[in-house]
């Protein structure tokens, strides 16, 4: 339904007015036109983190018996690390900052916005950015059992069966070494046989050795928090959220978890002095309004380290201006593109 709305909206506008560009402010059922909104900007935190999956082995209690292994994991455990935090913008709607472009004939206004209907450009093309794609690497895993010969399968015992195993492992490395010194009985024909058998021999290895020595996974998550500022955002030293080595990310609330904190503020915008004493009448807009952004600074960390810290610009705590109406005549034809997160101009091209 959005999109079709941004169609009409482009189509409509595109037959657009006379010599001049008419906008109002947007009154339900009392505007006759094309309405676009401007945005309020949304802070998008991204935090990412990493789990480190301790799994032991089917044979651990044997792994320095058989194979002098001293350090095999002996018991299951997650670890989660934090890695860091990254702060995106983006433009949600703001009904109280909505215009109608009134249609007329035959002129050079041409609007594009987003599915939301926040004005994107005028009298240009939008490149539609491509999704952006998640990559998952899963984990694959190969059945040790698949490599046990018929000897080990057949062990009445878990030492017994361990010790056969650690014996298949010994001539797994056997063989790779009579292959890599030229030694083996059956040679492989050339360099491409060769590497593809090592490869083989090595993944026997590796699976068979996990049975002892036991798995560590590291597995990457990304999870997110958003809010949008407003007049009563600012604040000092206030919980985010809460981060556990044990449980990952948990909830401001959790005390089962560490704090990570937030400082936000956001600077005044100068404003001209305006005689009370005049009567304030309502200015028709003539043109295509945008936003000049006023800024915060959000700054995130934990007790003694800084995990992010910039000035960024806002829309919520700017001011709405116009673009000139002669820019939009059949002559001029400005073509103007927009930040949908700011609401500001981004450029300008005659």
């Amino acid at each position: 339904m959005n999109r079709f709305f941004s169609f009409i909206a482009y189509l409509f506008v595109s037959l657009g007015c006379m010599a001049q560009v008419e906008v109002t402010a947007f009154s339900t059922g009392a505007n006759e036109g094309v309405t676009y909104f401007l945005p309020d900007t949304r802070l998008d935190i991204t935090v990412d983190v990493q789990c480190v999956v301790r799994t032991p082995g089917e044979f651990a209690r044997y792994a320095d018996r058989f194979l002098r292994i001293t350090d095999a994991v002996t018991s299951e455990e997650k670890e989660w690390i934090l890695n860091g935090v990254d702060v995106n913008r983006t433009g949600v709607p703001n009904s109280n900052k909505a215009f109608t472009v009134k249609i007329s004939e035959s002129a050079g206004c041409n609007l594009v916005m987003t599915e939301e209907g926040i004005i994107q450009a005028v009298n240009r093309k939008v490149e539609a950015k491509p999704a952006e794609t998640v990559q998952k690497k899963e984990v694959t895993r190969v059945d040790p059992r698949k490599f046990f010969t018929e000897e080990i399968l057949q062990a009445t015992s878990t030492a017994k069966m361990a010790e056969l195993v650690s014996r298949e492992i010994y001539a797994i490395r056997e063989s790779k070494l009579a292959i890599t010194r030229g030694t083996a009985d059956n040679m492989p024909k050339d360099g491409i046989s060769m590497q593809l058998i090592l490869d083989e021999l090595n993944t026997q290895e590796k699976t068979l050795t996990e049975l002892f020595t036991g798995r560590i996974d590291t597995l990457s998550y990304q999870y997110k928090v958003s809010f949008t500022p407003s007049e009563k955002s600012d604040t000092t030293r206030a919980v985010l959220f809460r981060f556990s080595r044990k449980l990952g990310l948990v909830d401001a609330d959790n005390l089962a978890g560490s704090p990570i904190y937030y400082d936000f503020s956001h600077q005044e915008a100068k404003t001209p002095v305006v005689d009370t004493k005049k009567k304030k009448k309502e200015v028709v807009k003539e043109g295509i309004c945008y936003i000049v952004p006023g800024r915060a600074n959000l700054r995130i960390y934990i007790t003694g380290k800084e995990l992010f810290n910039s000035s960024m610009p806002i829309a919520q705590y700017g001011t709405v201006e116009v673009l000139s109406k002669e820019l939009y005549t059949k002559r001029a034809g400005t073509r103007v593109l927009l930040d949908t997160a700011t609401g500001s101009i981004l450029s300008i091209e005659k």
